[in-house]
């Protein structure tokens, strides 16, 4: 106990871990290992424990503790998202990402079974209301867990059961299919899958009942596939509405498969897990010896004393549509406006900007964006050449003559929209936003509030006090700089005197120009956009502020002139904000 003071709490935890596992297994730890011998085995227990460990950290926010049970090379596939988080940086990611869009913590993940051997471990569960206990619709599920060497989590296979009931549909359709491939003849080939194995298996499968129904149905000998279940069995393809119950119904099922599916197609088991009990395999579907997308699934099977399969389910991948991030999405949004109703407010803005910017005809001056008026791209064209005001100012040759006011409202415009850049810290490995700040601003550029008010929407909310420049990406400790404000500031500053005095003998005086520019406003879209969103920008300016201070370990009440001036000051009170805020620490430990 001598040591525990000069240990946080994560490292004591990890020495512990350390400890026992050097007891139990060797050189198998959480998180922290010695280099492990080439093949090395882990202890059964073991395995089957860290996929639960995992999932407890997980439902209690521990993204830390969650992630230390993978290799850094590790590969996370969920079924639902139609990318697989490939590296530590990935799943953290989606892991931070998946917590955030749930603030009251109303789902948890709840084990229902685990099983495992020396390599692999799979897991059946179920998501249900933390508040009550009841099981959310459509949230169970299966995963299946592969371990590297080390003891280290290094693939995962995660499938939940889909909303989309439509598995008789999908036959009827195969059938049609299949009567076509028929036409084509359905000669074999020889099997060369290059299906990548998750590293459980050996070189025999070991025997029992799941493994040979899906020898026997592969052969499509449906009798033999029957006889493997017992009279009594409930079997729930959850493809389908409801579970079939019986050794008949099953059959039926089988034979209706068989009719449908093509006689090329074979169900292949690339893992099986068998604990004498109950069986898991990770499993996917080949057309003539050749995997095919969308097909892989993870099926649990209980088996009884005589050796029948009692109880099976089978949790298939969704095919072509993965829904997994636009639910994400829809969490995230749902979420975190009830948590903070004020995102409502930019919510309903973009909302607004959206068609009335690009789509209306007479609210704003000039025409829509998809009428694609020649002058109005001639107009855009030349205010991109005259960008900061750098052609006209050195009169470059190649320069346009555009209105100076038209001029420096697009430039003080972009100026500001740079500015944003230096909130990069809002963006964060341990802060992921689904909307990444640096798309977001790069966006700005271009369209300006278009990007900047869904970022405001569905941003993370700042958790830490104790944010150091460590933690910050580079491009984000870059734009720390004071320097940010300082020179945008100046060219905002520039653009406004240009507007008033640029371009005189075009333009002449203030009373011609504001003339001019008043009856060019009156004809034109892209103009009026920029005013609108000039009063965006500073309704919406004071929106990062609060949360920027709080990283930075500056508690509320605290740099009250800096704060306010940088919330109520447009523009101006953001530069003189990024040129004198307090600066990060380069370490944590400062605090």
């Amino acid at each position: 106990m001598f040591l525990q003071p000069f240990l946080s709490g994560e490292r004591w935890k990890k020495l512990m871990v350390l400890i026992l596992n050097s007891f139990f297994i060797g050189s198998y730890t959480l998180g922290v290992h010695e280099s492990a011998r080439p093949n090395q085995r882990i202890s059964e227990p073991v395995v089957r424990k860290v996929p639960q460990l995992f999932i407890k950290d997980f439902n209690e926010g521990n993204i830390a503790g969650a992630l230390s049970y993978f290799a850094r090379d590790c590969s996370f596939n969920f079924a639902s998202f139609s990318k697989s988080c490939e590296g530590l940086d990935s799943l953290e990611r989606r892991l931070r990402l998946m917590k955030d869009a749930d603030p009251f913590q109303t789902k948890i993940i709840s084990v229902d079974d685990c099983i495992s051997d020396e390599k692999a471990a799979a897991v059946k569960f179920h998501i249900e209301n933390h508040a009550d206990g009841s099981m959310k619709p459509y949230g169970r599920g299966s995963a299946f867990f592969a371990f590297n060497s080390d003891g280290l989590i290094q693939k995962v296979f995660w499938v939940q059961e889909t909303s989309n009931k439509s598995g008789e549909i999908g036959l009827k359709v195969l059938r049609g299919v299949s009567k076509i491939l028929s036409l084509y003849g359905s000669d074999q080939t020889v099997k060369t899958t290059s299906y990548e194995s998750y590293g459980s298996k050996e070189n025999d499968t070991p025997e029992c009942a799941p493994v040979e129904y899906f020898a026997s149905w592969s052969r499509r000998d449906i009798d033999a596939a029957t006889e493997l279940f017992d009279e009594e069995v409930t079997y729930d393809d959850t493809a389908f509405p409801n579970a079939f119950s019986g050794k008949d119904a099953v059959k039926r099922h089988l034979n209706l498969c068989a009719e449908c599916f093509p006689e090329t197609f074979t169900f292949e088991l690339d893992e099986v897990i068998n604990a004498g009990d109950t069986v898991c395999g990770l499993w996917h579907v080949e057309n003539r010896g050749q995997q095919l997308p969308f097909t892989r699934g993870c099926s649990f099977y209980k088996i009884n004393k005589k050796g029948k399969i009692q109880d099976g389910i089978d949790f298939v991948e969704p095919a072509v549509f993965k829904s997994g991030g636009v639910e994400l999405f829809v969490d995230a949004l749902s979420g975190k406006v009830a948590q903070e109703p004020a995102r409502l407010i930019p919510l309903v803005v973009w909302i607004a900007y959206i068609p009335i910017v690009f789509f209306s005809d007479g609210i704003l001056p000039g025409v829509n964006a998809l009428a694609l008026e020649q002058r109005t791209w001639e107009e855009v064209k030349d205010l991109s050449l005259n960008f900061f005001l750098v052609a006209p100012f050195l009169n470059l040759p190649f320069s346009p003559v555009v209105h100076p006011m038209l001029e420096g409202v697009f430039n003080l415009l972009l100026s500001w929209a740079a500015m944003f850049a230096g909130f990069l810290s809002d963006d964060r490995k341990d802060k992921p936003n689904l909307f990444e700040m640096v798309p977001m601003v790069i966006g700005m550029q271009f369209l300006t509030s278009a990007f900047l008010l869904p970022y405001f929407v569905i941003r993370s909310s700042e958790k830490r006090n104790d944010v150091s420049v460590s933690d910050l990406s580079g491009l984000a400790k870059a734009c720390e700089s004071p320097a940010l404000g300082i020179i945008m500031g100046a060219i905002g500053s520039f653009s406004i005197a240009w507007a008033f005095v640029g371009r005189e003998l075009e333009f002449g005086g203030l009373n011609e120009r504001l003339k001019s520019f008043s009856d060019l406003l009156s004809i034109d879209r892209v103009g009026s956009s920029f005013l609108v969103d000039l009063i965006i920008f500073g309704l919406f300016q004071f929106w990062l502020i609060d949360d920027d201070m709080k990283r930075r370990g500056v508690a509320s009440g605290e740099n009250v002139v800096l704060t306010s001036i940088a919330k109520v000051v447009p523009f101006f009170g953001m530069a003189a904000y990024l040129a004198l805020r307090p600066r990060f620490p380069h370490s944590a430990d400062k605090f």
